[in-house]
């Protein structure tokens, strides 16, 4: 009996497959992240300077990040076409809007997604473009359904 209990106190745990399995998953979502970050951000926006800034809505189910670089043009885009016309980019957002809207009536069945989904597109665009670019893009976001939406800019101490 006591040859027994020494064999199994001298039992090393083989943790190798164990650091294997952590080791992918770290690598998956490192990968994952980038693959977000890509669709959101471009670095080549220079975003403007303010003051006071508001953060993300919390109450928002969905994000559509936009952006409009110096010369009024959306980039970063996942689409296959340029949405260069306000009518193109209509379409885009509309179409964006009914492939959410049917993924969360999926999860919530029975509840009306005009009235509680939420949905918020976030511009960013660069200091330098003009105006009426940003407007024009907001302006298609309205026609194609979209109530919400922010700007985003740098605070003063990001700056």
């Amino acid at each position: 009996m006591s040859a027994n209990l020494e064999s199994s106190d001298a039992a090393d745990p083989n943790l190798v497959p164990l650091l294997d399995v952590v080791l992918q998953l770290i690598m998956f979502f490192m990968i994952t992240v980038n693959f977000v970050r890509v669709d959101q951000f471009d670095d080549s926006i220079a975003l403007p300077v303010a003051q006071a800034a508001m953060p993300l809505d919390n109450t928002a189910e969905e994000w559509i990040f936009l952006n409009l670089n110096s010369d009024g043009k959306l980039v970063g885009t996942l689409s296959n076409f340029a949405l260069d016309t306000p009518e193109k980019l209509k379409a885009h957002l509309m179409r964006e809007k009914i492939d959410l809207q049917r993924v969360w009536q999926e999860k919530n069945p029975g509840r009306n997604p005009d009235r509680d989904f939420k949905v918020v597109v976030v511009l960013r665009a660069d200091r330098n473009c003009r105006y009426s670019e940003v407007w024009q893009v907001l302006d298609s976001c309205q026609r194609a359904g979209y109530r919400r939406w922010q700007l985003r800019v740098m605070t003063r101490s990001a700056a």
